[in-house]
């Protein structure tokens, strides 16, 4: 990808097209998406992201919108969108990338801190109390998303069996990368039918859920728990979100100790999936096998193979041990 500063002509263009034509974007990051923070004329200050090409149609960017702004209405701290002058949600901008433009959204932007900048790393005692509110707030997430009906057009791509582990999951066919070995593969491919025969045996219903919930997307703003980035925001498991919430705590030596006191959070606002606990472990090894091929495909966000996959893969032979545990 180009260097930030290359796309302050898009920002700029898309703020003109949001009715902001005299804000000055200021750079705030540049991943998979590109986000720039502008302040209109009254004080108001704005989230705007330029969509990475090729991962979301409009019509799924827009129904994403639409979830946003249920869960305001229903009390929930998030990014809620700010419609171009035309009336649209999304306005097309050009870019320097390849595909020579990108979809341009703006939210508004809510004060406070990410849950990782105030905790970093540390996944002892001391943020614990953090973790068990998290759990109450992926209970209030579930609990506003179970009592919705998406109105018709809605689309957001699935989480399901096929989605995690089919011919072709959301986040590609990670057990036959050109970064693995043949063991790693052979590896990987007995996980993957692991997986697939546990999933078939969940009855739970899928609702929408965030996807990717994990303390670097959990707010803390004024004291009060939100979240941020739902562009994985799909149908799926509860449990699901719960694992991505734990999975960065999950190799910690006091892990059951956390688990405990962020499922305590959950229990307290919505009724925990019966088991639970297997559930956790049969998703926190989802979530390792998924990130192995999101690494792969983002080179220029996550590095050579060298740097991430042994990491990953210790993950992954530690997730299918516990599965084990709670499948006997």
């Amino acid at each position: 990808m180009p260097d930030i500063a290359a796309y302050r002509p898009a920002a700029h263009a898309a703020l003109a097209a949001f009715g902001l034509a005299g804000a000055c974007p200021e750079p705030v990051g540049k991943s998979e998406n590109v986000v720039f923070r502008a302040t209109g004329p009254d004080g108001t200050a704005y989230a705007l992201r330029l969509h990475r090409p090729g991962y979301h149609p409009l019509a799924a960017l827009e129904s994403e919108r639409l979830l946003t702004a249920h869960l305001a209405a229903q009390g929930l701290i998030v990014p809620t969108g700010r419609r171009t002058t035309s009336g649209a949600w999304y306005a097309r901008v050009a870019t320097p990338d390849p595909e020579a433009s990108r979809l341009a959204g703006l939210t508004l932007w809510h004060p406070g801190e990410t849950l990782h900048s105030l905790i970093g790393d540390d996944r002892g005692p001391a943020t614990w109390d953090w973790f068990e509110r998290a759990g109450a707030l992926l209970a209030a997430l579930h609990s506003a998303t179970a009592i919705w009906s998406p109105p018709a057009g809605f689309i957001r791509h699935r989480l399901d069996a096929d989605g995690l582990v089919g011919e072709a999951p959301f986040w590609g066919r990670f057990w036959e990368l050109p970064c693995l070995t043949a063991e790693e593969r052979h590896m990987l491919t007995g996980a993957r039918d692991r997986v697939a025969a546990r999933l078939a045996d969940l009855a739970d219903p899928l609702v929408l859920i965030h996807a990717d919930a994990h303390p670097a997307n959990i707010l803390v703003s004024a004291g009060q728990f939100g979240l941020i980035d739902f562009d994985d925001c799909a149908w799926g498991w509860p449990v699901f979100d719960m694992a991505v919430s734990l999975w960065s705590a999950s190799s910690d030596p006091q892990f059951s100790a956390l688990r405990s006191r962020f499922l305590a959070g959950y229990a307290a606002r919505r009724a925990v999936p019966d088991g639970v606990f297997a559930q956790l472990d049969l998703f926190l090894l989802v979530r390792s096998l998924m990130l192995i091929g999101w690494f792969d495909s983002r080179p220029e966000l996550t590095g050579e193979a060298a740097e991430w996959k042994p990491r990953l893969i210790a993950k992954v032979l530690k997730g299918i041990e516990d599965l084990k545990r709670t499948s006997s």
